[in-house]
């Protein structure tokens, strides 16, 4: 079971703190005592955007998730960072690039 706290923003919402478990193949986000949502975690997308920010899609609906532990929240939701563009994100892949020439 991993727990990570941080601040969640949806498409017309303020942001707000939230506590995301990920537990049981379930992916479970609440705020306070109120359950706003539980998941199968292979129905979450999840997308590197910045060294602290996740862009997510949950139902078709996509929400930025600043973790207290980015690398953490990274690992267990199975994030992906999208090195197509071409200054890659925060300079990953101009190191990956420069590793592979060596």
């Amino acid at each position: 079971m991993a727990q990570f706290t941080g601040r969640l923003r949806g498409p017309n919402s303020d942001p707000s703190r939230v506590l995301i478990d990920i537990s049981d193949e379930r992916f479970s986000v609440s705020t306070g005592r109120v359950q706003i949502g539980s998941w199968e975690i292979q129905k979450i997308s999840a997308e590197r955007t910045s060294i602290f920010r996740f862009e997510l899609n949950i139902d078709g609906n996509r929400y930025d998730f600043n973790p207290e532990d980015p690398s953490a929240f990274s690992e267990a939701v199975g994030a992906v960072i999208d090195l197509t563009e071409s200054k890659g994100r925060f300079g990953l892949k101009a190191r990956i690039e420069r590793t592979a020439d060596a």
